[in-house]
Protein backbone atom coordinates (compact mmCIF):
# COMPACT_ATOMS: atom_id res chain seq x y z
CA UNK A 1 0.00 0.00 0.00
CA UNK A 2 1.20 2.94 -1.05
CA UNK A 3 2.17 6.23 1.80
CA UNK A 4 -0.69 8.42 1.90
CA UNK A 5 -0.15 11.96 1.48
CA UNK A 6 -0.98 14.63 4.14
CA UNK A 7 -1.47 18.48 4.27
CA UNK A 8 1.57 18.79 6.08
CA UNK A 9 3.48 16.64 3.92
CA UNK A 10 2.42 19.24 0.92
CA UNK A 11 3.48 21.78 3.10
CA UNK A 12 7.12 20.60 4.54
CA UNK A 13 8.33 19.16 0.69
CA UNK A 14 11.21 20.54 -0.43
CA UNK A 15 12.64 19.88 -3.97
CA UNK A 16 16.27 20.01 -5.15
CA UNK A 17 17.53 22.30 -7.80
CA UNK A 18 18.15 20.01 -11.38
CA UNK A 19 22.00 20.28 -12.19
CA UNK A 20 23.85 23.25 -13.32
CA UNK A 21 22.69 22.91 -17.33
CA UNK A 22 19.78 20.87 -16.76
CA UNK A 23 16.05 22.54 -16.74
CA UNK A 24 13.72 22.11 -13.64
CA UNK A 25 10.12 22.96 -13.38
CA UNK A 26 9.52 26.87 -12.63
CA UNK A 27 9.01 26.85 -9.06
CA UNK A 28 6.82 29.22 -8.90
CA UNK A 29 4.06 27.20 -10.65
CA UNK A 30 4.46 24.36 -8.39
CA UNK A 31 4.66 26.31 -5.65
CA UNK A 32 1.16 27.94 -6.83
CA UNK A 33 0.14 23.85 -7.55
CA UNK A 34 0.75 22.76 -4.10
CA UNK A 35 -0.57 25.59 -2.81
CA UNK A 36 -4.12 23.61 -4.40
CA UNK A 37 -3.20 20.51 -3.33
CA UNK A 38 -2.55 21.40 0.32
CA UNK A 39 -5.77 23.11 0.13
CA UNK A 40 -7.43 20.05 -1.44
CA UNK A 41 -5.71 17.51 1.59
CA UNK A 42 -6.34 19.60 4.37
CA UNK A 43 -10.89 20.34 3.10
CA UNK A 44 -10.45 23.79 2.80
CA UNK A 45 -11.28 24.42 -0.73
CA UNK A 46 -14.60 25.01 -1.91
CA UNK A 47 -12.98 23.46 -5.68
CA UNK A 48 -10.70 20.64 -4.42
CA UNK A 49 -8.35 18.85 -7.26
CA UNK A 50 -8.84 15.26 -8.63
CA UNK A 51 -6.33 12.84 -8.79
CA UNK A 52 -6.65 13.52 -13.03
CA UNK A 53 -6.06 17.59 -12.21
CA UNK A 54 -2.84 16.36 -10.74
CA UNK A 55 -1.93 13.80 -13.48
CA UNK A 56 -3.17 17.09 -15.91
CA UNK A 57 -0.17 19.50 -14.03
CA UNK A 58 1.91 21.00 -16.39
CA UNK A 59 4.72 23.24 -15.35
CA UNK A 60 6.97 25.44 -17.59
CA UNK A 61 10.47 25.01 -17.32
CA UNK A 62 12.67 27.27 -15.90
CA UNK A 63 16.17 28.55 -17.20
CA UNK A 64 19.56 25.99 -16.94
CA UNK A 65 21.93 28.25 -15.09
CA UNK A 66 20.18 30.58 -13.09
CA UNK A 67 16.91 29.87 -11.43
CA UNK A 68 17.14 26.35 -12.32
CA UNK A 69 13.53 25.41 -11.05
CA UNK A 70 12.84 22.15 -9.38
CA UNK A 71 13.75 18.88 -10.29
CA UNK A 72 11.56 17.69 -12.43
CA UNK A 73 11.90 13.99 -11.49
CA UNK A 74 11.40 14.78 -7.76
CA UNK A 75 8.19 16.81 -8.50
CA UNK A 76 6.86 14.12 -10.77
CA UNK A 77 7.12 11.48 -8.22
CA UNK A 78 5.81 13.40 -5.43
CA UNK A 79 2.96 14.00 -7.69
CA UNK A 80 2.79 10.41 -8.32
CA UNK A 81 2.10 9.81 -4.50
CA UNK A 82 -0.15 12.74 -4.15
CA UNK A 83 -2.69 11.37 -7.34
CA UNK A 84 -2.16 7.99 -5.67
CA UNK A 85 -3.52 9.61 -1.88
CA UNK A 86 -6.28 11.32 -3.87
CA UNK A 87 -7.58 8.40 -5.93
CA UNK A 88 -8.16 6.66 -2.68
CA UNK A 89 -7.48 3.08 -1.46
CA UNK A 90 -7.63 0.37 -4.07
CA UNK A 91 -9.53 -3.22 -3.74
Amino acid sequence: MARRITAEDVRDVAFDRPAIGQRGYLASEVDQFLDRVEATLAGTTAEPLTAADVHAAAFGAAGRFRDRGYSMDQVDAFLELVSETLDGPRD
